[in-house]
């Protein structure tokens, strides 16, 4: 996850959900829908879950026999909330990768989650070193995009870098994942941060205090999904167009 969500969780019905939040959301469940995985697919593993709202998504269009929320944030009191916010769901709730090896590790077909997350470790070996499973499994990494946009808003939520397609792919690539799918969205946002670098705009705003109206909550999500079909498109017909964030879909 990119910022501290957990503020907010005692007040889920008194919050609006980020743009981001939501277009990120629909970005994923396209790219798996257009995937060649066998869904319900024995398990989806969500590596730095946050809320858990993206893998609440996943449980209500039931995508998969069993569900693993992995973040580091979690204590004893933030899973109670959250089990509390989501009607106890059958989502189990864990600390870290190594939990769930040593509890739930098996060789059912597993699709591992990992949004928004290398960019925060130092070192991306911390997680990738983890993702050695046997059985048929899927992983899906998306992080910011391009460095030359890097600003004060990354240090705000806590990033270490951002990537371009291309070293997201070899860095993949030299921990033994084979990419079956990659790209770029988001092309309209990356001009904004470019434009706001520019500017020198200084952003304090986060997800977890988004406070734009209805109107305008709506207006940004049908841009971002413009934007993101049109990035489709010319996928299909073999352009590949820079966006604020990229993705690889892999087996290992």
């Amino acid at each position: 996850m990119d910022i501290s969500e957990f503020s907010r969780l005692e007040n889920k019905n008194n919050y609006r959900r980020h743009p981001w939040e939501t277009s990120r959301k629909n970005v994923l469940h396209t790219f798996l829908k257009q995937s060649k995985i066998n869904f319900p697919i024995d398990r989806i593993v969500d590596i730095g879950s946050g809320d858990a709202y993206v893998i609440h998504t996943l449980v209500e269009k039931k995508m998969a026999k069993r569900y693993f929320a992995i973040d580091i944030a979690y204590t004893p009191e933030i899973i109670i909330q959250l089990k509390k916010n989501n009607s106890n769901s059958e989502v189990v709730y864990l600390q870290s990768i190594e939990e769930y090896i040593e509890k739930y590790s098996s060789n059912d077909a597993t699709l591992f989650l990992c949004m928004d997350v290398l960019e925060h470790l130092q070192d991306e070996k911390i997680i990738l070193d983890n993702l050695n499973f046997s059985g048929d499994n899927y992983y899906y990494f998306a992080v910011p995009a391009f460095q030359s946009v890097f600003s004060s808003h990354d240090v705000l939520l806590g990033h270490y870098r951002r990537y371009t397609l291309n070293q997201l792919s070899t860095l993949l690539t030299k921990n033994n994942f084979t990419i079956i799918d990659k790209g770029y969205y988001f092309t309209s946002l990356l001009l904004f941060r470019k434009l706001d670098k520019f500017l020198n705009k200084n952003k304090e705003a986060s997800i977890d205090n988004w406070k734009g109206s209805g109107l305008k909550t709506f207006l940004i999500n049908t841009m971002l999904q413009i934007d993101f079909f049109k990035s489709l498109v010319f996928k299909k017909l073999g352009i590949q167009i820079p966006g604020l964030s990229c993705y690889c879909l892999c087996k290992k």
